[in-house]
């Protein structure tokens, strides 16, 4: 994940222990912090855009995964729980005002994941009944919440799909981009809100039969419009996200391990 003024880069890793932890790197400097070290696994950091110092995460350090607030990262050890609990909640995601936190959680009426939003302010948590899909992305642009969402056919490969929040309820759930024969997942937005970069998951004759890691990225326009890849490794790449400066991170194991790496598309004109 990138924060909203394109300055610090926050990703889980195990290099230096037996569990994954969220570390942040100033964009730029070789300078890694350390910001968990919990009994359990921490996952998908998300910075505030409103205020940057305050970082979400998932984490299942109690037994089943939850949504974790950080205030403060240089305070790492204050940390709140915000998700309800009895299920798996996982990948927080903020609104653009800094209010409302979107997440999955494995709590739908026949055990799928559903989407719910946690509103900060108020402490109320809204449960987006109709709507199930996982990793939720929040525009920056605007009330709309990019995800991926199981057909529940053709081996359950999953496409993409948005939903908007308003006064509490899900409206105009709409299907952004889906196809017959491969899997889209890990939707991100541009900073404008304008596209969607998304991995494949066998797409590419390399990982034709490949189904537990991602393929190659590619992008969308809003409407779903204008499929163009991006990457043509035959290792796997996944899990972008877009930075303000135009440069999309991900992750890739084409060096024999997964690390971080970084692409810049060509611009919209």
């Amino acid at each position: 994940h990138v924060s909203a003024d394109g300055t610090q880069l926050f990703y889980a890793s195990s290099s230096f222990g037996p569990n994954l932890d969220l570390y942040v790197r100033s964009i730029g400097a070789n300078t890694t912090v350390r910001l968990t070290t919990l009994e359990g696994d921490a996952r998908f950091p998300k910075a505030n855009p409103a205020f940057p110092k305050t970082l979400a995460f998932c984490s299942n350090e109690g037994g089943t995964w939850e949504i974790y607030v950080m205030p403060d990262y240089s305070e790492p050890r204050k940390v709140t729980v915000v998700s309800e609990g009895g299920a798996d909640s996982i990948h927080p995601t903020w609104s653009p005002d800094g209010r409302y936190l979107a997440y999955c959680t494995a709590a739908g009426p026949e055990g799928e994941w559903i989407l719910k939003v946690k509103d900060l302010k108020t402490a109320r948590t809204h449960t987006l009944e109709t709507v199930d899909g996982l990793l939720p992305e929040w525009s920056p642009s605007g009330n709309r919440i990019v995800f991926q969402r199981m057909k529940r056919r053709d081996r359950w490969y999953s496409s993409l799909w948005t939903v908007e929040f308003e006064e509490g309820e899900a409206k105009n759930l709409t299907l952004v981009f889906d196809a017959e024969d491969f899997a889209a997942i890990n939707p991100s937005w541009s900073p404008d809100g304008r596209r969607i970069v998304f991995a494949t998951v066998a797409k590419s004759r390399d990982r034709a039969g490949v189904l537990d890691e991602g393929d190659d990225l590619w992008t969308v326009q809003e409407d779903g419009s204008r499929a163009t890849r991006l990457t043509t490794s035959p290792a796997a790449d996944w899990l972008p996200a877009w930075c303000p400066d135009g440069k999309i991170y991900f992750i890739s194991d084409r060096d024999g391990t997964q690390r971080v790496w970084s692409i810049a598309p060509v611009p919209e004109k």
